[in-house]
């Protein structure tokens, strides 16, 4: 059993952006590999979890970036659980180059729900009974309702986009990385007053992941500046018109 799992990636050109580096939802994708293979290593992977009748969800994650590393670079991803309670699992990550430099580091906050009810649920034993890795740093634990959640905000931008194939996962609903890409391009689409995809780059991301949907539905995409440096972000079921995702994106200089 890998209590702390540790993978190397060489960044491929398909992984970064318009400048060489590594984009944000390419990273999310490293992140959630290497948490899904330790998962596996713990005996709480997707499929261990399937066959008694449950699915993972993320529910809160926070990102912040410190340096960019680019195409044809080697980073190391290491990831492992801080704390295991009642219904929550908290998981971090640390993002380092080949020298140990910490270029990025994630805390994130899961749950499980029953896929035949598609609900909340409480972590079973199976997962509640799972060993920490010792002489960890933890980081702080997110709150549930960040202040942002409860900000006033009208939309700038909106865009409607509907749910397709590969939009989905193992679950059977939206993959959290998909997410994050749908409210970065966004920010830098063509009728856009603030294209800070080419102009700055990202320097923190806090996100609040709210509702699961699936293939097919139909969501809309809104952003607003919150200071000069940052943006609230909400992703809504038309449907329904119940929040799926909150979140505030903090940039900086290019």
């Amino acid at each position: 059993m890998l209590l702390i799992q540790t993978d190397t990636y060489t960044l491929r050109g398909y992984e970064c952006d318009a400048f060489g580096r590594l984009s944000i939802p390419a990273l999310m994708n490293l992140m959630q590999e290497s948490a899904s293979l330790n998962a596996v290593s713990y005996g709480i992977g997707i499929s261990d979890l399937q066959a008694r009748g449950y699915g993972w969800m993320l529910m809160r994650f926070r990102l912040q970036m410190h340096q960019y590393p680019r195409f044809g670079d080697t980073i190391r991803v290491s990831t492992y659980p801080t704390a295991v309670e009642k219904y929550f699992i908290y998981r971090d990550f640390q993002i380092s180059a080949d020298d140990g430099t910490l270029l990025a580091e994630a805390t994130s906050t899961w749950l499980v729900f029953s896929t035949e009810k598609r609900a909340m649920a409480p972590l079973p034993d199976f997962i509640r009974q799972i060993p920490l890795p010792p002489a960890i740093d933890p980081m702080p634990k997110l709150p549930l309702k960040p202040a942002f959640q409860t900000q006033p905000f009208t939309p700038t931008q909106e865009q409607t986009v509907q749910v397709g194939w590969f939009s989905i996962d193992q679950n059977q609903h939206v993959n959290n990385v998909t997410y994050i890409q749908w409210l970065l391009e966004q920010l830098g689409s063509a009728v856009s007053e603030h294209n800070v995809l080419k102009t700055g780059q990202l320097t923190e991301l806090d996100v609040v992941y709210k509702a699961e949907t699936h293939w097919g539905d139909l969501l809309r995409v809104q952003s607003a500046p919150d200071t000069p440096a940052a943006f609230t972000h909400r992703i809504l079921d038309t449907e329904t018109g119940k929040d799926v995702l909150l979140a505030r994106s903090v940039w900086g200089e290019g």
